[in-house]
């Protein structure tokens, strides 16, 4: 009898912290977000210090440098290339109106041959009253919290680069995280990169508007399980409507990149993700929900290492090793 009420005391206490822990992350995600990027970053940065340290013989200081100025470097010149492609799309504006007016009348001629009767006046003046300038504000106020975050996160990856020179921590399961980490992001690093490139190749051979945001964006996105991909095919639909209208063109960059993203990003990204971290594809797929209710957006990008981090600490706890093996998609012979 008293190991069922320790039983029930202890799942009481669980739940209970996993309430309190959630309100916490929610109340203090705009502290813990570039914080926990920063880790990351950290953690990725690690092996490429050390390379410099080995095998070019480099002091740490200058091995520090170096990473942080090739991080920069690639962040720099992906935001140029960004916004020069933002720039060839605002001077276009007006011919993507045009685009635009001929897709739609052309979409409304095909359906009238169909005996289906649209009023082309009713669409184009629900169009122009969307709140594209509402939008547009808010897509101007994101940008800039992004860039000031940028900056937060690359001043906290330093310091704590520069902390980990003067403090070597030696703990089990900090070295666990460690490596977990480290690998998640370096293949999923590799897996983004090959879905990026495969449909770099598809969209600069169509010669895609806006085709390098968009390979950057896929890159991205591929961070984000399953979903991420799925939003990488969609993101580029409307522009493809535009620039080629209901075509050949755009069926075979949706049905290419779909092909790419689902055999990449939905069956051999999953298996191998979960493997290398002990989670079960299903776990990912349901914590990845839970980290976009938490954080938004950035938790979706966290969800999959966050969640490895979980795993280890409670699997550290001898009161939740039965949560640690759920995870890993174990079900305990205890239960």
């Amino acid at each position: 009898m008293k190991d069922t009420y320790d039983r029930i005391n202890n799942v009481c206490l669980v739940i209970l912290t996993f309430i309190a822990f959630t309100g916490a992350l929610i109340y203090t995600k705009s502290i813990l977000i570039p914080f926990v990027i920063s880790l990351f970053i950290f953690s990725v940065s690690g092996p490429s210090i050390d390379w410099f340290e080995t095998r070019l013989k480099a002091p740490r200081f200058i091995a520090v440098v170096l990473t942080m100025g090739i991080f920069i470097f690639c962040s720099v010149l992906v935001s140029i290339f960004i916004v020069k492609s933002l720039n060839t799309f605002i001077d276009g504006i007006g011919d993507y109106h045009i685009r635009f007016t001929l897709a739609v009348d052309s979409v409304i001629a095909f359906l009238n041959s169909y005996n289906i009767e649209i009023n082309p006046d009713v669409i184009k003046s629900t169009i122009q009253e969307l709140p594209v300038l509402s939008i547009f504000k808010k897509f101007s106020g994101s940008l800039m919290m992004f860039i000031s975050n940028t900056i937060l996160i690359v001043i906290m990856v330093l310091f704590l680069i520069a902390g980990e020179g003067v403090t070597k921590i030696n703990n089990d399961m900090v070295k666990q995280v460690h490596y977990k980490i480290s690998k998640y992001v370096a293949t999923k690093f590799f897996m983004s990169f090959i879905t990026a490139l495969l449909v770099g190749i598809l969209l600069f051979s169509l010669k895609v508007d806006l085709a390098f945001m968009f390979v950057i964006l896929t890159f991205l996105l591929n961070f984000i399980p399953s979903i991420g991909s799925i939003i990488a095919v969609l993101i580029p639909l409307p522009v493809l409507f535009l620039q080629f209208g209901p075509g050949f063109e755009l069926v075979t960059v949706m049905s290419i990149s779909s092909a790419i993203q689902f055999s990449i990003g939905n069956v051999v990204e999953p298996k191998i993700m979960g493997e290398n971290l002990g989670l079960h594809p299903i776990v990912i797929l349901l914590f990845l929900l839970f980290w976009g209710l938490v954080w938004g957006i950035p938790g979706m990008f966290l969800a999959v290492p966050m969640t490895a981090v979980m795993k280890i600490v409670l699997s550290k706890i001898e009161t939740t090793k039965t949560l640690a093996e759920l995870l890993g998609g174990k079900l305990p012979t205890n239960l």
